[in-house]
């Protein structure tokens, strides 16, 4: 009975030494390891906004570009259509000159001829009355002829005309055309080229008409006619093809 007194004290006072004990502290290697991810997802989340904002400044840059390069083919187009303009007017003046000084020719040769014929109620025709008659009907023809090269229709018109649209994609198509030889030229690259032609055109007089044509894969369609023989041509790439 004693020694089981003794006992049961000795093991209660074990287990309460057992419960006090200190825990052993979490390694330092696990808490670095469990840190580890942490770090790394702390410069990838850093990263991803500096490549978006370098993403969103190289886009603005290629609009930019973008921008600019339209607006330097539209200045140059600008630029060719003031020179044509100008160079109609110059040509418009020319023919006008070249219209007065025949005129005045023709009033001078017109008055020497009604001298002559007055001369002739009274003394008849001599060989100086028929060269001034000779005169007059070569002034007469040399103005029928300089008429019909230019084949001008009316004074509002000179010897070039243009023809122009817009594509559903913003595109401006532009086209010069020689009324009398029919040549036509189409604006690109801040130049004018040369529309070759399926077979020589005879001078005539022509017309040339463009529209926009969504369906079409160029965007826009366009012909040429000649207006004395009623030929016609469809503008086919930079080709005119006869129909």
């Amino acid at each position: 009975m004693r020694v089981t007194s003794l006992v049961i004290p000795f093991a209660a006072l074990w287990l309460v030494g057992c419960n006090a004990a200190p825990t052993q502290p979490q390694s330092p290697k696990g808490a670095s390891a469990a840190e580890a991810p942490s770090s790394s997802s702390q410069e990838a989340g850093a990263s991803e906004p500096a490549t978006s904002r370098q993403s969103q400044a190289e886009s603005f840059a290629e609009t930019a570009r973008a921008v600019q390069s339209g607006f330097d083919q539209l200045s140059g187009r600008l630029t060719l259509l003031q020179e044509q303009v100008l160079q109609l007017r110059s040509d418009n003046q020319r023919l006008l000159e070249q219209n007065q000084m025949l005129l005045n020719q023709l009033e001078l040769l017109s008055s020497r001829q009604v001298v002559a014929t007055e001369g002739e109620v009274a003394a008849g025709m001599d060989t100086q009355d028929m060269a001034a008659s000779g005169q007059l009907d070569a002034a007469i023809g040399q103005l029928m002829q300089l008429m019909n090269q230019l084949e001008i229709p009316d004074a509002g018109q000179g010897q070039f005309g243009l023809a122009t649209t817009y594509t559903q994609q913003g595109d401006w198509v532009l086209l010069r055309f020689d009324r009398i030889t029919g040549e036509t030229w189409m604006a690109e690259y801040g130049d004018w080229q040369q529309v070759s032609d399926d077979g020589m055109a005879e001078s005539s007089l022509y017309d040339v008409q463009i529209s926009r044509a969504d369906r079409n894969t160029a965007g826009y369609v366009a012909v040429r006619i000649d207006l004395n023989s009623g030929r016609s041509w469809w503008l086919n790439g930079k080709r005119w093809q006869e129909y």
